[in-house]
C-alpha cells in the first residue's frame, strides 16, 4: 500500500502551516473536501475500467498513476478530469442544507474549501483537472504536442498571475501564504511539464506496437517529411489516436523511403533524436543490403 499511496512533503507543510496559524476549521474543510475531490476522480476512473495504480496527494489536489495512458485518451481523460471538480460541487451544494445545524461554522469552512479547490483545480494549467480538460480538448483537432504545449503556457500565465496577485494582497497589507504557495506550485509543474513533453506520447508509441499485434491490422495516417526534417520533429505532429507511416523525401523530393512509427521509435530510444530523417532510412537501407 505504501507504493501505491504518497503523501507529498508539501502537503505535510502546507497544512501544518495552516493549523500553527489556528485555521483548524478551515484545515478539517479542506482535508475532506480533498478526500472528496480525490475519490470522484478515482469513482469515474474504475466506471471507464482504469485501475488506479498510484495517488500521490499535493496540499491542492493529488495525482493519479493509472495502468492506462489517459494524457493520449483525450476522452477518458476528460471525464476522469472533470469528475473531482463535480463532486466538489454536488457536496458543498448539498452540505447547504446543514448551514443552520452548524453553528460552529465547519459545514461553512467545509463548502468554502471545497468551492476554492474546485475553482482552483479548473484552472487551464497542468496538473490540474482544468489543464487535462483544456489539452483533451485542444488533441482532438491538433497534435498532442502542440496541445501540450498551449497548456503549459497556460500554466506558467496562471502562475505569474498569482505571484502578482499575491504582492498586490502583500502591499496592502494582506498575506495570504495560500497564494504564493499556488503560485509556486503552478510555475514548477509547469516546468516539470514541459521537461517530460514527450514521455506519455513515447510510452503510447511503445504501449500501440503491443497492441497492433493483438489486432493484427490498424488504419494509418501518412505524414511527408521534407528534407533535412529531423526524427524529434515527427513527435511534434502525431496525434495519439492515429498510427503513423513516414514518407520520407531527398534533395529532388523524391521518395527516398518510409519510416513506420516504430522504426522512428527506436531510433529515439537509441538517442538519435537529432538525426535527420534521411540518414535514417539510408542507415536502414544499408543494413538490408
Amino acid at each position: 500500500m505504501g507504493k501505491r499511496f504518497k503523501i507529498s512533503i508539501f502537503f505535510v507543510v502546507f497544512f501544518a502551516a495552516m493549523l500553527a496559524m489556528g485555521q483548524i476549521r478551515d484545515t478539517i474543510g479542506l482535508l475532506l473536501a480533498l478526500i472528496i475531490h480525490e475519490a470522484g476522480h478515482i469513482a469515474v476512473a474504475k466506471v471507464l475500467g482504469c485501475k488506479v495504480e498510484k495517488l500521490a496527494i499535493q496540499p491542492l489536489g493529488g495525482y493519479l498513476s493509472l495502468d492506462q495512458l489517459l494524457e493520449v485518451q483525450p476522452a477518458t481523460e476528460l471525464r476522469i478530469a472533470l469528475a473531482g471538480p463535480v463532486a466538489n460541487l454536488l457536496t458543498a451544494a448539498a452540505a447547504m442544507a446543514l448551514v443552520p445545524y452548524s453553528p460552529q461554522g465547519y459545514v461553512s469552512s467545509f463548502i468554502r474549501a471545497s468551492l476554492t479547490l474546485m475553482s482552483f483545480n479548473l484552472l487551464p494549467a497542468l496538473p490540474l483537472d482544468g489543464g487535462r480538460v483544456l489539452r483533451g480538448r485542444l488533441a482532438g483537432w491538433t497534435s498532442y504536442y502542440r496541445a501540450t504545449k498551449t497548456v503549459i503556457v497556460c500554466g506558467f500565465g496562471c502562475g505569474l498571475f498569482l505571484v502578482m496577485l499575491a504582492i498586490c494582497r502583500f502591499a496592502q497589507g494582506q498575506l495570504n501564504p495560500s497564494i504564493f504557495a499556488a503560485a509556486g506550485f503552478l510555475l514548477y509543474n509547469a516546468w516539470v511539464e514541459r521537461k517530460r513533453l514527450l514521455i506519455p506520447l513515447l510510452r503510447y508509441v511503445l504501449a500501440r506496437q503491443n497492441s497492433l499485434r493483438n489486432r493484427r491490422l490498424m488504419a494509418a495516417d501518412t505524414l511527408v517529411a521534407a528534407p533535412g526534417a529531423k526524427v524529434n520533429e515527427i513527435l511534434k505532429h502525431i496525434r495519439p489516436q492515429k498510427y503513423y507511416q513516414i514518407s520520407v523525401l531527398d534533395e529532388t523530393y523524391g521518395l527516398a523511403g518510409t519510416l513506420t512509427e516504430h522504426q522512428l521509435l527506436r531510433q529515439i530510444l537509441a538517442g538519435t533524436g537529432q538525426s535527420s530523417l534521411q540518414e535514417v532510412v539510408k542507415g536502414l537501407g544499408e543494413r538490408k543490403d
